[in-house]
C-alpha cells in the first residue's frame, strides 16, 4: 500500500499560536487518557472504545467532537503498530475532511482548532513548488477517506507548521 503525500509550511500569524498549542495539548492529553482507558479496559476496538470515552473525553479536554474521534483513531493506530506506546506529546493533530479544507483560489487552510475553525496561508517557495502542491493538493481533496496531520516542528529557536495530506488505500 502506498501513501502519498505533500508537505507545505504555513504562515501562522502570533495571536492563533496558542490558540495552535491549546489545541496540539488538548488533542496530546486526550490520546494519554484514552491510552489509559484502553489498557486498563484491554479494549482495543475503535467503537468500543469510542462509547468508553467519547463522553468524558469531551469534557475534560473541551476538543472538539471530530478532534476526540481522531484521538481515539491515532491511538488504536499507534497500539496496533508499535508494542509499546509512549506518552503522546504535542506536536500533532490528525485531521479530516470535516476539521480541514484547502481553499485553492486563496492558497489557505482552514484548520478547526479550539477556538474554532481558522484559516492560515501558505508559505510560498518557487513557482514550481507552488503548482506541485497545487497539483496533489486538488488529487488529495478529492477523496473522502483523506487524514490531515498537522505539525509543529521546533527548529533551533523558530516554529514552523506544516500541513501532511496522506490518502489512506
Amino acid at each position: 500500500m502506498q501513501t502519498i503525500s505533500v508537505k507545505c509550511k504555513l504562515q501562522v500569524p502570533v495571536e492563533l499560536r496558542n490558540e495552535i498549542d491549546r489545541t496540539l495539548t488538548g488533542f496530546a492529553d486526550a490520546c494519554n487518557q484514552i491510552y489509559e482507558t484502553a489498557f486498563r479496559e484491554n479494549c482495543w476496538n475503535t467503537t468500543k472504545l469510542h462509547h468508553l470515552v467519547y463522553k468524558p473525553i469531551r469534557e475534560t479536554t473541551g476538543l472538539k467532537a471530530n478532534h476526540v474521534c481522531q484521538a481515539i483513531r491515532r491511538v488504536i493506530g499507534n497500539a496496533k503498530a508499535v508494542k509499546q506506546v509512549h506518552k503522546f506529546r504535542p506536536t500533532s493533530l490528525n485531521l479530516d475532511v470535516r476539521t480541514f479544507q484547502y481553499i485553492e483560489e486563496l492558497q489557505t487552510v482552514g484548520v478547526t482548532l479550539m477556538c474554532g475553525r481558522v484559516k492560515l496561508n501558505r508559505h510560498y517557495y518557487k513557482i514550481s513548488d507552488q503548482m506541485k502542491f497545487n497539483e496533489n493538493a486538488l488529487y488529495f481533496v478529492n477523496f473522502i477517506t483523506i487524514l490531515i496531520i498537522f505539525v509543529v516542528i521546533h527548529k533551533v529557536g523558530k516554529i514552523y507548521y506544516q500541513i501532511s495530506p496522506h490518502r489512506l488505500q
